[in-house]
């Protein structure tokens, strides 16, 4: 087995990427891991990205002691500095298992974890931008103006009185 210096650092992750067939944008898909030990986890339902038909996930662990994790023979380094261990990788698959490697620093030496990742196609939910997108923010602020405006108005009416 290759070393963790032995793999080569992942470029794009959509360049190992499965096409899809979905529509280019961001969507919630339930995801079921196996193997392990079981005292970590990941996320679910978690972020799915597709950019030019191929999808890439992010997963996040239960843990912030994942330091790489290896998926088509790349490397994968966390996307994130603070808080649980978060990584883009590759869809391999949709509706079938396909194999990963996470290694974490938790015990006393690192080791690798060899995982499988179940991506389930019939719970892929396109994202309708959230609280992070224009669309989650453009509402709140058009009720707090048109509540402003009718309390003005009301204002306005009683002192003419």
């Amino acid at each position: 087995m290759a070393t963790a210096q032995e793999v080569p650092l992942a470029g794009d992750a959509f360049e190992h990427a499965i096409e899809v067939p979905f529509a280019d944008g961001t969507y919630q898909v339930d995801v079921a891991m196996e193997g392990g030990s079981g005292r970590a986890s990941i996320t679910s339902p978690t972020r799915l990205v597709v950019e030019g038909g191929r999808a890439v996930a992010a997963i996040e662990w239960s843990s912030p002691n994942y330091d790489y994790m290896i998926v088509a023979d790349r490397r994968y380094l966390p996307t994130n500095d603070e808080g649980n261990s978060i990584f883009e990788i590759p869809v391999l698959a949709l509706d079938e298992p396909f194999d990963v490697i996470g290694d974490t620093t938790a015990m006393s030496v690192p080791h690798e974890i060899d995982y499988q990742l179940t991506f389930d196609s019939t719970t892929i939910v396109r994202e309708t931008g959230g609280e992070g997108g224009f669309a989650g923010k453009a509402l709140p602020v058009l009720v707090a103006v048109c509540a402003a405006g009718a309390i003005a108005a009301v204002v306005l009416r009683r002192r003419s009185r």
